[in-house]
């Protein structure tokens, strides 16, 4: 092998090498961020091969704002979570802020509100101020669900559970079940696909209260999460948010917080 075909030799094998490597910072240029989500029904989700929902929606709206141009990559939960505490410059929505994460990464939102508790047919007799209250009522539950751990380590065992959160509403508009263990957008979704009025189903008893953000890499620039933050801000004092929400008739996911 003379001198040259080694030099392409070796350059050929550098480049065959690079395509394996993981996304580095070392590789992004200035502005460009890796931006993730899922399949998260109904926040994110892909229907008609399209990438829609509230939350991409609202990331779009803010990268008009930026002019941002950087694409939207729909990855496995797992797959997004690694990267976004892995790689610079990531940032992955619809995201539980938690006490966990708190430090582990920077927000930009709220993007909605996520509100677990037991849910009731509006006007029904079923309103227990709390759980204790609540072991008089039947509870829908999704059977192996959170639902059923969170409730029974609480001591509350009259449950009726189901394999999906479908089924439970359907038995809870029939008067099978009293009560619906369940978070808001699972409640949103649900009465969506039945063609059932949001409003007709009522949040009786909230037991926790999360909100979903975008978040980013911890080692993402502070200016650039600010400017995010600012451009989020802008849409929430025109209207855009709300709006946005309410075009997929989920209003009850408006972001409140204290």
């Amino acid at each position: 092998m003379t001198i040259f075909s080694l030099k392409y030799y070796l350059m050929a094998l550098c480049a065959l090498l690079s395509g394996f490597l993981p996304i580095s910072t070392a590789v992004l240029g200035a502005g460009e961020l890796i931006l993730i989500t899922e399949d998260y029904p109904p926040l994110n989700f892909v229907a008609d091969s399209k990438l829609q929902g509230p939350s991409v929606d609202i990331v779009k709206a803010i990268q008009m704002q930026l002019g941002d141009g950087n694409e939207i990559k729909v990855y496995p939960w797992a797959r997004g979570y690694h990267l976004l505490e892995t790689t610079r410059n990531t940032a992955l929505f619809s995201t539980t802020r938690t006490e966990s994460r708190e430090y582990l990464f920077k927000w930009v939102g709220p993007l909605a509100e996520k509100k677990i508790g037991l849910f009731a047919r509006k006007g029904s007799a079923a309103k227990p101020n709390s759980l204790d209250e609540a072991k008089a009522f039947m509870i829908g539950v999704q059977r192996g669900g959170v639902g059923m751990q969170y409730l029974g380590e609480r001591g509350l065992e009259n449950f009726d559970d189901s394999t999906t959160p479908l089924a439970i509403l359907k038995k809870l508009m029939a008067g099978r079940v009293d009560l619906w263990f369940a978070r808001n957008a699972t409640v949103a979704g649900n009465t969506k696909i039945l063609g059932i009025d949001a409003d007709e189903i009522e949040l009786v008893l909230e037991l926790e209260n999360t909100h979903m953000y975008i978040a980013f890499n911890g080692d993402t620039p502070d200016a650039t999460v600010a400017e995010w933050q600012s451009a989020y801000d802008s849409l929430v004092k025109e209207g855009k948010v709300a709006e946005i929400l309410a075009r997929y008739g989920l209003e009850g996911l408006y972001p409140t917080l204290p």
